[in-house]
């Protein structure tokens, strides 16, 4: 998908902010997978754990790695609890529900590797997928002010042909 390199720090890279900030992340993808790096709070699930202190789960059609990066989590995966640490990681098959909360308190950072691609994931990679795009205009768009000559020299993964050579 991407086919090409690309070298950012990920504490520099555009995040998606959620619950009031309390989670964010950011993305990376891959020809077949995608690499999520999330940042969550503390008090991320307040009030919406159940009787056990679990957080709300879920599950979906994707293998999901997830490597704990800094701080402590909670992850319930199936029927099972797990108390993981910076250094931990864990492998969840696709179907399989599970959750995850931080704990003692404190911040938790984590990468998720999600495969195959996660397409609903995609919008927090844009920042690597439109990489030597035009930039934004205040609506969104994109013009492209390059000449033909600026555009056809940075088509890196397409062959140009002629009709010519498409018809022979």
């Amino acid at each position: 998908m991407p086919g090409s390199t690309y070298v950012r720090r990920v504490a520099d890279l555009p995040r998606e902010s959620r619950y009031s900030g309390a989670y964010e992340r950011t993305g990376i993808v891959m020809d077949a997978a995608n690499i999520s790096f999330v940042w969550v709070a503390p008090d991320v699930y307040d009030g919406a754990t159940d009787s056990e202190g679990h957080a709300p789960g879920h599950h979906h059609p994707f293998d999901q790695v997830v490597y704990v990066l800094e701080g402590e989590m909670r992850m319930w995966i199936g029927e099972k609890v797990h108390d993981l640490r910076a250094g931990d990681v864990v492998y969840i098959p696709r179907d399989v529900s599970h959750g995850g909360r931080p704990l003692n308190g404190k911040p938790v950072h984590i990468m998720e590797i999600f495969a195959p691609i996660r397409t609903d994931y995609l919008y927090i990679a844009e920042h690597q997928l439109a990489d030597g795009a035009p930039p934004r205009e205040p609506d969104g768009s994109r013009i492209d002010r390059r000449s033909m000559q600026q555009t056809r020299a940075s088509v890196g993964d397409s062959k140009l042909t002629t009709h010519a050579e498409q018809k022979g």
